[in-house]
């Protein structure tokens, strides 16, 4: 059992108790995560609802956010704002400026902040952040087991179960241990991973025919930074949205010769990049372009094309 490892999770077992009490004494909690959901943040957002419902079916519990069409098969999402009488709990969101609210969540009572990134905005009035897990939803199961298991039932399994394997790419990186052990736990009880897994990895004839396109389209350099740039006019082409030509970065994983590789989304207001590395730490290059993230796996915004070759530049000094 994952029971073993939670000594090592140096906030969870700080805030847990004041967490959950802040939880148990709320008459209404809205749940809240970060913009263009994956679905590690959309499964752990939604896993907290239907726990909470469970366990406290007398309380008003709202899960508010824009979904991605990708990830409509998840669950719905609710509509309204943030009152006084609200406890708020944001999951997977690292900085204030990505939370998926349009109004000031500090509307509410008190902020409860869950996540793995490394937590380099503090804004919960409790901040439970672990970068050892592999993900929130990972740290969220946990969580929940702590509080009350029976309230676990098989769709907070299911939410769980997709959102850890996302964030793992089917546990091609990023997790540990401990990520396997509450994989098991989670798949107690004959939960239908197959099925789950047709459907969060299905594709579009348009996403297939986008995949060639990525392949096709792909710069490699001589030390194994890969880059590949999405145009507006590609993805109308092809018909694939930002959410889910993002989805790709990974396509290029499995080639030998690349050790870093990067997805250039032009949008627009910006170009955003998916940075993703096999083995290398990456997310310094992403905070001293002012993004950020996991080690091999960050973010970050250009203004201009040009400024992309910068980032090449960057990368190819750690290699």
């Amino acid at each position: 059992m994952f029971y073993k490892f939670l000594n090592q999770l140096s906030s969870l077992n700080q805030y847990k108790n004041e967490a959950f009490q802040k939880i148990e004494s709320a008459n209404s909690i809205v749940i809240l995560r970060h913009i263009r959901p994956d679905p590690d943040a959309l499964g752990s957002q939604l896993a907290l609802k239907k726990f909470l419902l469970n366990k406290f079916p007398e309380k008003k519990v709202r899960a508010l956010g824009s979904t991605e069409e990708n990830l409509e098969f998840m669950g719905e999402l609710d509509d309204g704002e943030i009152t006084n009488e609200d406890l708020v709990i944001i999951l997977d969101t690292a900085n204030v400026e990505r939370i998926d609210y349009d109004g000031d969540y500090r509307n509410g009572q008190y902020v409860i902040k869950i996540d793995h990134h490394p937590n380099v905005e503090p804004y919960g009035d409790v901040n439970i952040v672990e970068t050892s897990v592999s993900s929130t939803c990972e740290l969220l199961y946990m969580f929940l087991s702590l509080f009350d298991s029976d309230a676990i039932n098989e769709d907070v399994k299911s939410l769980a179960y997709l959102g850890i394997v996302g964030d793992t790419g089917r546990f091609l990186y990023n997790s540990h241990e401990t990520t396997y052990d509450v994989m098991s736990d989670i798949s107690k009880g004959g939960l239908d991973t197959n099925s789950l897994l047709l459907e969060l990895y299905k594709k579009s004839l348009e996403d297939f025919k986008f995949t060639g396109f990525l392949i096709s389209n792909f710069n490699l350099t001589d030390r194994g930074v890969l880059s590949v740039f999405v145009s507006i006019e590609d993805r109308e082409k092809y018909g694939v949205d930002e959410a889910n030509a993002a989805l790709q970065v990974n396509v290029f994983r499995e080639v030998e010769e690349v050790k870093v590789w990067f997805m250039a989304l032009e949008t627009e207001n910006d170009i955003r990049v998916r940075l993703r590395s096999k083995d290398v730490p990456i997310n310094d290059v992403a905070q001293h372009f002012g993004g950020g993230g996991h080690k091999h796996a960050s973010g970050v915004r250009f203004r201009r094309r040009e400024d992309l070759q910068l980032l090449i530049e960057k990368l190819e000094e750690k290699l």
